[in-house]
């Protein structure tokens, strides 16, 4: 398994939310959404993560 660090969950997150989202605004999208993410407790993360992954993962399992 992949050691789960903040920026992994990030790079996640971000991925799965710019899946289908193309055009002329792609680069502005990407800087936005990782921006947004990046200020995010990292409670927020996990959940998030665990939706997108369906998994069960908590901050204390968080590499630093």
């Amino acid at each position: 398994m992949t050691h789960l660090t903040r920026s992994v969950l990030i790079k996640t997150i971000v991925a799965d939310e710019m899946v289908g989202i193309g055009g002329t605004d792609y680069f502005q999208n990407l800087k936005s959404a990782y921006h947004r993410w990046e200020h995010e407790s990292s409670d927020s993360l996990c959940k998030k993560y665990n939706k997108i992954k369906n998994t069960n993962i908590s901050v204390e399992i968080l590499e630093p």
